[in-house]
């Protein structure tokens, strides 16, 4: 599900080349964006308060982007990642097997 997020206070990348940054400042890993995304959170109750925006390049796999969404989660963030409504969506490949 796609929404619109009206604002958030913290953020997280992932840039093309695989460096990450917390709140524009590139940080050396995800235990660096654990203990950060904490410290920012620590008096903030409300949902919208605790809401992290993610953003990360498509080529970056699942073992670099896995660890930090960990990290974000860990440190009491609760995770909006940015996304293009404009992509379509990949089909999978057909196997021969009918599926509805």
């Amino acid at each position: 599900d796609l929404r619109e997020i009206k604002e958030t206070q913290v953020s997280v990348t992932i840039s093309q080349e695989g460096a990450l940054y917390l709140q524009g400042r590139q940080v050396p890993d995800a235990a660096a964006v654990e203990w950060g995304i904490a410290g920012l959170l620590k008096d903030k109750p409300g949902e919208k308060e605790r809401t992290v925006l993610f953003k990360c390049d498509a080529a970056i796999n699942r073992e670099i982007f896995e660890p930090v969404l960990d990290a974000i989660a860990r440190g009491g963030g609760l995770i909006a990642a940015i996304g293009d409504k404009t992509v379509e969506a990949i089909e999978p490949p057909e196997t021969g097997v009918p599926h509805d």
